[in-house]
């Protein structure tokens, strides 16, 4: 007697139905790769504010010894202002490397130069970093540094732009004097128990 043997395969039906099923958990799976990818960036950006913190503090803690005002607390500099402090952090503190790092962001570069400016709108080079005019006398909660993402950055007004660098209205990111930082949602601008004070300018 003569063994048959049958040959299975896949039909095309088949093969439609499980590349279908594929392509829908990757679709349902990808917000939320984009959504951790961007989260992790944020993240590196809290980090990259704390080292600034650092040095804010070390400027800070120098001017009240050597009782030179230039390099306090950015509110207390005779002249306030990004530039000003940015040329005291560079390279008394930090090398040009290393602060563009800092101050760079996902999709912002800033240049190799003392001071990089503030974004301008539809470039990408820059600094990712809005400075505020926080002294002395302010309290732990008052913000000294969030992303430059952050709309109506001196009230705390308004959600960040879809538009705007380096995070859109995905999130951003606030750094507080006392020295904590948060990653928050765009929704969460407005609530300044959550978000901490402002000082004055924003640089």
């Amino acid at each position: 007697m003569k063994l048959i043997k049958r040959l299975t395969a896949f039909t095309l039906i088949e093969l439609l139905v499980v590349i279908s099923i594929i392509a829908i958990l990757a679709s349902l799976a990808l917000p939320a790769i984009t959504g951790a990818l961007v989260r992790g960036q944020m993240t590196q950006s809290v980090n990259n504010m704390k080292q600034l913190h650092l040095v804010a503090q070390q400027m800070a803690m120098d001017s009240s010894v050597s009782g030179d005002t230039n390099i306090g607390w950015p509110g207390d500099m005779p002249t306030p202002g990004w530039d000003k402090w940015a040329t005291n952090v560079v390279p008394g503190y930090m090398t040009t490397n290393d602060f563009a790092k800092m101050v760079s962001a996902q999709g912002v570069t800033a240049p190799l130069n003392t001071a990089p400016t503030g974004l301008t709108p539809g470039t990408k080079s820059g600094r990712a970093i809005i400075l505020y005019n926080v002294s002395e006398t302010n309290d732990t909660t008052t913000v000294i540094f969030s992303t430059s993402n952050f709309t109506n950055n001196t009230s705390g007004g308004t959600a960040p732009l879809a538009a705007a660098l380096p995070y859109g209205d995905k999130g951003f990111v606030v750094f507080r004097k006392g020295g904590d930082g948060a990653v928050l949602k765009g929704l969460q601008a407005g609530q300044s128990n959550i978000v901490g004070g402002f000082s004055g300018t924003a640089y």
